[in-house]
């Protein structure tokens, strides 16, 4: 257990931030919380911490926006997004290490800075088109973590008002990322060390929920933005910085 303390200290740390933007937000706890992760973790393992640790606060969201799911409108995403998790798998299973670092690295800054840019232009509206997104999004979730912003967005083209993202999504990922979780055990990825990880994650998790739901009631959602993407996007240059250095 001491060998592994200081990736459990980073861990904790790393999901409490996460939760805590998630709860807020709808989305984005591997935006915020793999970029620490990933100083100390191999990107394979940060992936399937996350996912699996999310899965507790995507429960807590769901019943605490429950009024607002959108529950019909989200059957076809939910199937389509669960279709993406088997090609999510593969790219997790071949793709090295260290080119699925940067990939994430530079997901999370070239996401932040367009979610940063991004106001309620309308598009992606279409059914068939949110589908695809949602495909897409099911892949990018079981490979990396990341693809909450994208299908926010998607959501947002369909005039979607803050609470039913913050409920809609996660009943979106809590069906999409139970499905990888399953397939990280399946396949082996689902290490001892995980387990660990994702054991002393919950707690830190539940503390990012309940933090949030404090917060979010009191700062304005204009400044409360800028600042978890300026600290997002800054995680993603430091853990792209380290992930270049390991090429060198």
């Amino acid at each position: 257990m001491i060998d592994i303390l200081p990736e459990i200290i980073i861990t904790v740390l790393s999901l409490l931030f996460g939760s805590f933007v998630l709860s807020s937000a709808g989305f984005g706890i591997a935006l915020a919380a793999s970029p620490l992760m990933l100083i100390i973790l191999d990107p394979k393992t940060t992936v399937v911490v996350i996912n699996t640790v999310s899965l507790a606060v995507f429960v807590f969201m769901i019943v605490q926006n429950r009024s607002q799911v959108r529950f019909r409108e989200m059957t076809f995403p939910i199937i389509f997004g669960m279709l993406g998790v088997p090609f999510g798998l593969l790219i997790l299973d071949f793709m090295s290490s260290v080119i699925l670092g940067i990939f994430i690295s530079v997901s999370i800054i070239g996401l932040g800075i367009y979610v940063g840019f991004y106001r309620s232009h309308t598009f992606i509206s279409s059914p068939s088109s949110f589908n695809v997104i949602s495909f897409v999004v099911g892949a990018l979730l079981t490979s990396t973590g990341i693809g909450g912003p994208l299908m926010a967005i998607a959501a947002v083209s369909r005039n979607w008002e803050r609470d039913s993202l913050r409920g809609s999504l996660p009943l979106y990922y809590l069906v999409v990322e139970g499905t990888a979780v399953s397939g990280y055990i399946f396949s082996g990825m689902f290490t001892k060390e995980a387990a660990v990880l994702t054991i002393f994650g919950i707690l830190p998790a539940f503390v990012g929920f309940v933090l949030a739901t404090i917060v979010v009631k009191k700062v304005a959602e204009a400044q409360f933005r800028t600042y978890l993407l300026a600290v997002i996007i800054s995680a993603g240059v430091i853990s792209f910085a380290k992930e270049i250095s390991t090429l060198f």
